[in-house]
């Protein structure tokens, strides 16, 4: 009973930790392009490159920040020394005045969440053993958390900024990662919360080589953001990297093991087309949205970061329909591949754009477009996370061997920040030059640029199909029998957000 009573404390200290640093995160995700375009007058397409950049970053920098715990720092210490950063990146966000301190803030956030995000959910699963049946329960509440934080931080941080302007909101993300420190501190202190690692490094010498390779970090991601060009070839290097690793794993297997890496390889390809789109929800489509879209519902603002929140309780929703949906499926015997639900996850993006265009092609009057067809748009963009991510997960954990599961796991998330990174490159075909357009102008403008966009989306939906045929050659008795419930109700619940 006593060991019950610590796990549900510290379930509760990792919950409102991780909900405070996703709240924090999606201030800054879901603001960013319109505080950039607003506040520093900056080109729609240096904000695009902007953000896109600092996406890309966020989703690689775990990769170091769980490595860094791992071998010096211990996970933690790397949860209470990313708050930290965290909360300082907000604090210069809040009193930024030039690009230089936005561009430190920026790189902060990204090395903040590396350290933070992936340590946070290995000390949850430390708290259980193997096989403890209140595990799936247990990870089910902490990514409701998770849940909780994205629509607070995509619902409340608007409201602030029209009542008390930009600093209010990024002195808001701060106030949540001070809580986010003191109750994890205090959390895992009282509840006597032991380390997942096993450091074979004294305490002086973990804190010397983590400051050390934070540091190369940061200041590698501080000139990423600060020059494109170094960025355009930082990840180059990045996938090339990634696309070697997967290589290289399946050069050392044989056999059925060899095909099921290069399955993952062909649905990593695919998962980066998937995001480069999904991410323009955070760049051109928030400035579509803000420019051209209706700013009220049933007389109540609502603003372009409220449609991320439309997202993320669709996300929700959705996910416990399809969990109940799959369930039936199972028992029936009926058999999905992995590589299937990929394309039908790119096929349903592909509709939320074909929605979209179909929206800005048909409206000519001098009014602002309505909110609803763009809410169902969104919506469809729900559909779609839920038919990749779970599976993106799960389809790991399949067909990975035991020994690389870590490593492949980290390329499917670095696949997520290279499809940012492509998400700033993309949304450029949106750019509008001039900022004294007519509304009419503007929709027009909007119009062809979506066009142009759900036919590269269509491209990209063609060579997934391509893949998909490659895959079942490859893989061809992966099916939905296979793939483990609890990772799809964690990822309906935003896993990877």
């Amino acid at each position: 009973m006593l060991n019950l009573r610590k796990t549900s404390l510290a379930l509760t200290v990792f919950f409102s930790t991780e909900m405070w640093e996703r709240y924090g995160f999606y201030v800054v995700q879901s603001l960013l392009a319109l505080f950039l375009t607003s506040h520093f007058h900056l080109s729609d397409a240096y904000t695009y490159t902007l953000v896109g950049t600092s996406t890309a970053l966020t989703y690689i920098s775990p990769m170091v920040g769980g490595w860094v715990a791992d071998n010096y720092l211990g996970q933690k210490r790397a949860v209470l020394l990313g708050a930290v950063l965290l909360f300082v990146s907000y604090i210069i966000l809040a009193t930024v005045n030039n690009l230089h301190h936005l561009f430190l803030a920026l790189a902060m956030i990204a090395a903040g969440t590396g350290l933070l995000k992936p340590n946070i959910s290995a000390l949850l699963g430390k708290q259980y053993e193997k096989g403890d049946p209140k595990r799936s329960s247990g990870f089910t509440i902490f990514y409701l958390g998770i849940t909780t934080g994205i629509i607070l931080g995509t619902a409340l941080p608007s409201k602030l900024q029209e009542l008390y302007g930009w600093s209010a909101c990024f002195f808001s993300a701060s106030i949540g990662l001070a809580l986010a420190f003191f109750v994890f501190g205090f959390g895992v202190r009282i509840l006597k919360i032991q380390e997942y690692a096993v450091l074979r490094c004294s305490m002086i010498v973990g804190w010397l080589c983590t400051i050390a390779f934070i540091l190369i970090e940061y200041v590698t991601f501080y000139l990423v953001l600060r020059n494109p060009g170094i960025a355009d070839a930082f990840f180059i290097c990045v996938a090339a990297f990634a696309f070697f690793v997967v290589l290289k794993i399946a050069a050392r297997e044989q056999g059925a093991q060899r095909r099921k890496t290069l399955s993952l390889l062909f649905l990593f390809i695919i998962s980066v087309l998937f995001w480069s789109f999904y991410f323009q929800m955070f760049t051109d489509l928030t400035l579509f949205i803000t420019r051209a879209v209706r700013p009220t519902v049933f007389g109540f603002q609502f603003p372009a970061p409220y449609y991320v929140t439309v997202q993320s309780l669709g996300m929700v929703v959705l996910g416990v329909v399809l969990a109940r949906i799959w369930a039936k499926l199972r028992t029936k015997n009926v058999a999905y591949t992995i590589s299937i639900q990929f394309t039908i996850a790119v096929g349903c993006i592909l509709m939320a754009y074909c929605i979209i265009l179909w929206i800005t092609s048909n409206s000519h009057s001098s009014q602002l477009i309505s909110p609803w067809p763009m809410m169902g748009a969104y919506l469809m963009i729900s559909l779609a996370e839920l038919m990749l991510s779970p599976i993106g997960l799960s389809a790991v954990t399949l067909l990975a061997s035991e020994n690389t599961v870590s490593t492949l796991m980290g390329i499917f998330l670095v696949s997520l920040g290279l499809g940012g990174f492509l998400s700033g490159k993309l949304a450029k075909v949106a750019v509008i030059q001039k900022h004294n357009l007519s509304l009419i102008a503007i929709k027009s403008h909007y119009a062809h640029s979506f066009y142009v966009l759900t036919l590269i989306l269509a491209g990209a939906f063609f060579i997934t199909v391509i893949l998909n045929y490659i895959i079942k050659r490859l893989s061809m008795h992966i099916t939905w029998q296979n793939i483990d419930e609890t990772v799809v109700t964690q990822a309906c619940a935003k896993a990877v957000a």
